[in-house]
């Protein structure tokens, strides 16, 4: 799924003033490739992931999932798509604490009932598979590292196999030993998989992985 944005604006109003974030930003993003947005605090990395991922929506400007023109779809339109289509990587997790792994990962699904349960499972047990957390399925979140739970929440963000994989500072709060496996698992879903790949972050760590780096 290739991406295009066309002069796309973004502002907030603090302290009853209007503050720009994202001016006229112009990009073509291909599937098989990731990219990595990089830049100070403050610089609208965050908010360009939000607007890419139709969780906001911007002032102006256009983004095109393939020709279709995806941000003039209403809320409804644009729910669907994302959950068909987008996977979403959150730099603090955002787990259930009452959940297991296991059912932070099945839970969206489960509760779409696009498939039946023990389908679910399965197809949540081979994504904990993959990012080597399969082990700690039956665990809480408050029982996990933070390195687990972000692998908790990126099995939760592949289980539907998108095509579009948005992550947040996926590795900001880790340490090397899980920011390694993170990124490797990043690097493989993309070129293995001729996915769309894009990261923000403000480390140097993804670099080497990049096909193209966003400096905003």
């Amino acid at each position: 799924m290739n991406i295009t944005v066309k002069e796309l604006t973004k502002a907030y109003m603090k302290n009853k003033r209007r503050v720009g974030v994202l001016k006229e930003f112009s990009y073509s993003f291909e599937s098989g490739k990731l990219y990595l947005i990089k830049g100070e605090s403050g610089k609208g990395k965050t908010t360009l992931l939000t607007l890419l991922a139709l969780l906001q929506k911007e002032d102006s400007g256009e983004i095109f999932f393939e020709d279709r023109l995806v941000s003039r779809l209403n809320n409804e339109n644009k729910c669907k798509l994302r959950r068909e289509e987008i996977g979403i990587i959150f730099q603090d997790y955002n787990l259930l604490e009452g959940l297991t792994a296991l059912d932070n990962v099945i839970l969206t699904e489960v509760c779409e009932k696009r498939i039946n349960k023990l389908e679910v499972i399965k197809k949540a047990e081979e994504a904990l598979e993959l990012l080597n957390i399969s082990h700690r399925q039956n665990h809480y979140p408050f029982e996990l590292s933070g390195g687990e739970q972000q692998r908790v929440g990126i099995a939760r963000a592949i289980i539907k196999n998108p095509s579009i994989l948005i992550c947040d500072e996926p590795v900001s709060n880790l340490d090397a030993e899980n920011s390694n496996i993170i990124v490797n698992f990043l690097n493989n879903y993309c070129h293995n998989n001729n996915k769309l790949v894009i990261v923000a972050g403000h480390n140097d760590i993804l670099d080497g992985y990049a096909d193209e780096i966003i400096k905003l």
